[in-house]
């Protein structure tokens, strides 16, 4: 068991990390985006009731990834950063419905940012941070949870999906067919083919 220190050390640098990446995702980036377009007097999307519907979605978005930054840090023993990866694969809480509900849940709070602001680019800059992170972010870290974990990890990738929640939550190594050399994850997404 973890000394209570080091436990409470990993909790506030988690929360130092949030706080970090909320305000210059979430606030900062999108408030110069929306200062701009209001300075060229672009065109906002807008509707009744959308920023109470704005505040709404961020705030559900916000706890899903408190929840899951938190779950992280608490199980996986390390932080939520990815030079720091954590010392336990961690597939309970919300790990076993998303694979990464951290980025699905920032991608959502930049939805409610969206709704909020009715700027349409705002609503670009957050599809270009889940295409960056999608295709340059996750295969290494992906690689690296390979590299770490082995069969765990794999028996976990392919069972939980990375964008939608599954249905029912991940249950590991159950119902799930050992894992044959054509099956075996390879950095860059993918699969050994099956020499004969």
């Amino acid at each position: 068991m973890r000394p209570p220190a080091m436990m409470a050390w990993q909790l506030v640098t988690t929360l130092a990390q949030t706080a970090l990446s909320w305000s210059a995702l979430l606030y900062f980036i999108p408030l110069s985006i929306v200062r701009w377009q209001q300075g060229e007097e672009l065109h906002h999307l807008g509707f009744d009731g959308q920023p109470v519907l704005g505040l709404i979605l961020f705030a559900i978005a916000s706890l899903a990834n408190l929840w899951s930054r938190f779950t992280l840090t608490w199980y996986g023993q390390g932080h939520t950063l990815l030079i720091t990866p954590p010392a336990h694969l961690v597939v309970r809480g919300p790990f076993a419905w998303l694979r990464n509900p951290i980025t699905a849940s920032t991608i959502a709070q930049g939805l409610g940012v969206f709704v909020y602001t009715g700027s349409v680019l705002v609503l670009g800059y957050i599809g270009l941070l889940a295409l960056l992170w999608h295709f340059l972010v996750r295969p290494p870290s992906e690689h690296e949870l390979q590299r770490r974990f082995g069969r765990e990890y794999e028996f976990y990738r392919r069972s939980v999906r990375l964008w939608l929640p599954m249905r029912r939550p991940f249950q590991p190594r159950k119902s799930l067919a050992p894992i044959g050399t054509d099956e075996i994850y390879i950095r860059g997404g993918g699969r050994r083919r099956r020499t004969r």
